[in-house]
């Protein structure tokens, strides 16, 4: 194992403003980086080759990090843009490296870009089913839950290129080049005689997710999911809760969790947190998740009510978890709408 988890003593390529600043990036592994934007992060490996990049995030953190790579790895383009799910805060500005990459995804991330109105994040859902976003669908769940759900209206904002009010499928995704290449459950690809595995670990936080393993660096990297946008040093966190969980049933999730778990790594790099996650750190939230849904399973057999489970269910074992006081409730009703409405 030559996992540098001593992220403390790794070799970094600052940005123009320096250490800790927004942008950086970390050598965690063999020829394997993070690569950081703010609380986004994304990866890429390094061949002989060619560059595998996973999740370019934004186009102005997408030229910025080109740039890096053209400098620190002069004659060595990128071959493979690797999306982690569609949502856009991670996979836009990939069009820089078009010239030499080929975009690769899980099949759902063409099937989200193919005109409907995606798969979103946050409850930001098509309220009123005509096909667009609307401002209020962004706004509605960020007065809900600040913070937490949604987002600022400046995200709409400056996704409404025409600005007439009304964002399109389209306008949301211009800054997305569409996948050369999809699969459904598994691919392999090689470069530079290194190999990368892409794996649909279930529906979750998106519906089209990849978890990417680098099988001899023993590194896997994954966004959003198991550790979404409110983790930053640990993976005991109650998560967002966010549309009754994403409009995914809890037994997606638990899925999910465990064909992570199954898979042969040391640490997993996220699409947010600032730390590497081990298998045992996602065990454990993959328990929250089975503790979460057997309690209020069982109230609901009981015939309580919601509020009667807001006021019984405690979780006492995770009471020291980040969230707890602010997001117990609000996991608890997911869960209580996710078990009556989604199988």
């Amino acid at each position: 194992m030559r996992i540098l988890v001593a992220l403390l003593l790794v070799a970094q390529i600052a940005s123009a403003q320096g250490r800790g600043s927004a942008r950086e990036i970390i050598k965690i592994a063999d020829d394997i980086y993070r690569a950081r934007n703010g609380t986004w992060w994304g990866l890429f490996m390094v061949t002989s080759e060619g560059i595998v990049l996973v999740d370019p995030i934004n186009p102005d953190f997408a030229k910025w990090l080109k740039s890096q790579l053209d400098a620190q790895f002069p004659g060595v383009p990128v071959r493979y843009v690797i999306y982690s799910h569609s949502h856009w805060d991670h996979i836009e500005g990939g069009a820089v490296f078009a010239e030499t990459a080929k975009f690769v995804a899980q099949d759902g991330v063409a099937q989200n870009m193919d005109g409907r109105y995606p798969h979103m994040p946050g409850d930001m859902v098509d309220r009123n089913k005509n096909g667009n976003f609307e401002v209020e669908e962004i706004l509605i769940p960020a007065k809900a839950h600040p913070g937490i759900c949604g987002m600022p209206e400046n995200y709409f904002r400056t996704h409404d290129r025409n600005k007439d009010g009304t964002m399109t499928p389209a306008e949301h995704f211009a800054d997305i080049r569409k996948p050369d290449i999809t699969y459904s459950e598994r691919l392999q690809i090689v470069l530079g005689g290194k190999k990368v595995e892409l794996v649909h670990p279930g529906k979750n936080h998106a519906n089209d997710g990849t978890v990417v393993l680098f099988p001899a660096q023993r590194v896997a990297f994954s966004a959003d999911f198991p550790a979404d946008a409110l983790v930053r040093g640990s993976l005991r966190s109650l998560p967002s809760a966010c549309g009754d969980f994403d409009q995914h049933p809890m037994t997606e999730w638990i899925r999910s969790y465990k064909s992570i778990e199954a898979l042969d790594f040391d640490v997993l790099a996220g699409g947010h947190g600032d730390v590497l996650f081990k298998k045992s750190d996602i065990a454990e939230a993959r328990q929250f998740f089975e503790d979460l849904m057997a309690a209020v399973s069982a109230g609901i057999a009981q015939g309580r009510s919601l509020d009667e489970l807001k006021k019984t269910i405690t979780l006492d074992k995770y009471k020291d978890w980040a969230y707890y006081q602010r997001l117990l409730a609000d996991n608890i009703e997911a869960a209580y709408n996710n078990l009556r409405s989604y199988r």
